[in-house]
């Protein structure tokens, strides 16, 4: 399987974290199919000395308490599998997700031992499990996920992914209802001091117009966490500014007309140089950026992440947009 059709089946199963702009698009379609609209995102309630009980409200309305901290927790999407690594023992997991392993896409590759069980959001396989927590993200199956409730099993889901205050958003919640309140604050905070440090080294640069592309022509415009990322990377996203919202497939014409100054190219291990990449297509050849050699290449897995992890990714576009400030 080519690299695209695994990142297109990884958008298309349980919905592990996608990957840029084409696996994106992906789980909002899934999302409209399966209308987890309906559902509302998890949020726990902490007692005033932030010890158990605690009580997790679910998707459709329901409650548990939660008597003591989760100890067989599963993961069922690739954000909390990174998450949870970095909130909680091994040894408190009772799965997690099947993409944990890819080094591609994952953070967390190699971390979990390896005879703990990998899922796909399988209701039978998880409910044999005996979970006392699962983790699921918006674009989970919803029906799968009604079942899982009707079996009594805590589910805490989250379906923002679009900011950076989403994502750290999602640290926290899970921070409370695995009891690790002190270690998601420390998270957050190492997360926002990395954003603020790129945040001071690009004030008052003028921003650079940027494209985003994951190969062969998808995009992101507003909307989206990486719309965020090349803004804070000292960059205007020209998909956005020229009023495309939310992440997609983008004409070479299309793209040719927003006047790029630099294109940043979520680029897989291993995979071809994406300025040779676009300097091979004859109308991509043509774009000013591309003619100029301003062909960025980022670590595909960083574009994709909506993780606390995430937070790397303004850093490594800003020091190809703006190397100047790195000196």
């Amino acid at each position: 399987m080519t690299d695209r059709g695994r990142r297109l089946t990884l958008g298309a199963c349980v919905g592990a974290p996608l990957l840029a702009a084409a696996v994106l698009a992906a789980r909002r379609v899934h999302a409209s199919l399966v209308g987890v609209g309906a559902l509302a995102d998890g949020r726990v309630d902490v007692p005033g000395g932030g010890g158990f009980p605690r009580v997790l409200h679910g998707p459709a309305g329901e409650t548990w308490t939660l008597s003591r901290p989760p100890r067989r927790i599963v993961s069922s999407y690739l954000a909390a599998d990174e998450i949870l690594a970095a909130l909680v023992a091994p040894q408190r997991m009772a799965a997690v997700s099947t993409f944990a392993d890819d080094p591609a896409i994952s953070g967390v590759a190699g971390f979990y031992p390896r005879a703990l069980p990998r899922v796909r959001g399988e209701v039978e396989g998880i409910l044999a499990l005996e979970p006392d927590l699962i983790c699921v993200a918006g674009y989970s199956d919803a029906d799968a996920m009604r079942l899982a409730v009707g079996a009594g099993l805590p589910i805490l889901r989250w379906s923002r992914f679009e900011t950076f205050a989403d994502v750290l958003g999602n640290v926290r919640t899970i921070g409370a209802a695995v009891g690790a309140d002190a270690r998601a604050k420390a998270v957050v905070d190492d997360a926002e001091a990395k954003l603020a440090a790129v945040a001071a080294r690009v004030a008052r640069v003028p921003p650079v117009r940027v494209l985003y592309l994951d190969l062969p022509n998808f995009t992101a415009g507003r909307d989206t966490l990486i719309d965020e990322m090349l803004t804070r990377a000292g960059g205007l996203n020209v998909a956005a500014a020229a009023g495309i919202a939310g992440a997609g497939q983008i004409a070479v014409e299309s793209a040719l007309a927003l006047d790029a100054e630099a294109i940043v190219v979520a680029t897989a291990p291993g995979g071809r140089p994406p300025l040779d990449e676009l300097r091979a297509t004859p109308l991509w050849r043509e774009m000013p950026a591309v003619r100029a050699g301003r062909v960025f290449s980022i670590p595909a897995a960083l574009p994709g992440d909506v993780s606390h992890r995430a937070a790397d990714a303004p850093a490594e576009i800003a020091r190809q947009l703006h190397p100047e400030r790195w000196r």
